[in-house]
């Protein structure tokens, strides 16, 4: 068989060609094995631009906490081995739950947790096989619609790269319910807007409106914080904590233990600091929904 490369000179030419024009495709892959984060990018969209999956692309690269990108990060596109291997973790992760589990707190009726979980009283009622002369019992659990939040694309608040530390002279009503006991309350300025609560030392920090956790862990200067989206898109950030008692994908209820109380690095008190966000913006958090 004749080389395609032997020959006349012409021949030579029209090799030269084939292996050049061959060889873009190798030179693209190249350039294209890593991409640099930019502005407004988020692991999902950089996924769907390349095709492949977020597990893939955050096994590729070693990232631990989802969303925690900057601009400027160099980050490796997995090849095809890597996304079958992460395809293969993915089909043997556990199966989705069916439902989630309210505990009933002091005060509450079949009416107002049916409304919380946008379902009816009957459907609560047929969901727990309960019969129309049962009463709530404080304790008790009830399973209630399951959540559906995409935890690894969400998008989470905007906190600057450090607490500013700013305290305004407004003080807010210690009697309203806050995850600490009887704080004191302070406000906070800056480019994001929230209460300081003053704490007892290691003092159990509980959640104030049920919904599903979205972050946990330590956040740029803020401590250890937890981040909770409600189902009507709250989002409750609870900063400055000395550590955290659940995980990302918990569904936690009003009175759910979220961690402890921390302290003040400068201060050196215990303290922690709630911040309440809904679509995007951070609203007052005494104004907030509770239970």
């Amino acid at each position: 068989m004749k080389s395609l490369c032997s020959g006349s000179q012409k021949k030579l030419s029209v090799c030269a060609l084939i292996v050049l024009v061959a060889g873009i495709p190798l030179i693209a892959a190249q350039a294209m094995s890593t991409y640099t984060v930019e502005k407004g990018d988020t692991l999902y969209s950089i996924s769907r631009k390349y095709g492949v999956s977020v597990t893939a692309l955050k096994q590729e690269n070693n990232i631990k906490n989802d969303n925690i990108i900057f601009v400027g990060q160099k980050l490796s596109i997995p090849g095809k081995e890597s996304e079958k291997t992460a395809k293969k973790e993915a089909s043997a992760a556990p199966a989705a739950r069916q439902y989630d589990v309210y505990t009933v707190q002091r005060g509450d009726t079949f009416y107002n947790i049916a409304k919380v979980n946008d379902i009816s009283v009957a459907k609560l009622k047929e969901l727990n096989s309960i019969d129309d002369e049962s009463k709530l019992r404080v304790g008790q659990k009830l399973k209630i619609p399951v959540s559906y939040v995409d935890t690894d694309n969400a998008r989470l608040p905007d906190l600057p790269s450090s607490d500013p530390r700013k305290y305004s002279e407004k003080q807010g009503d210690s009697n309203l319910t806050w995850p600490v006991e009887k704080p004191t309350v302070t406000y906070t300025q800056g480019k994001v807007s929230g209460v300081h609560l003053t704490a007892k030392e290691s003092e159990t920090v509980k959640c104030i409106r049920a919904g599903i956790v979205m972050y946990t862990g330590s956040y740029r200067g803020y401590g250890q914080v937890v981040f909770v989206q409600t189902k009507a898109d709250y989002i409750y950030a609870y900063t400055g904590l000395a550590s955290t008692s659940v995980q990302k994908g918990d569904y936690v209820v009003f009175g759910d233990k979220l961690g402890e109380a921390g302290k003040d690095s400068i201060k050196g008190a215990s303290q922690i600091s709630l911040m309440v966000f809904l679509n995007s913006k951070p609203i007052d958090p005494a104004k907030a929904p509770r239970g």
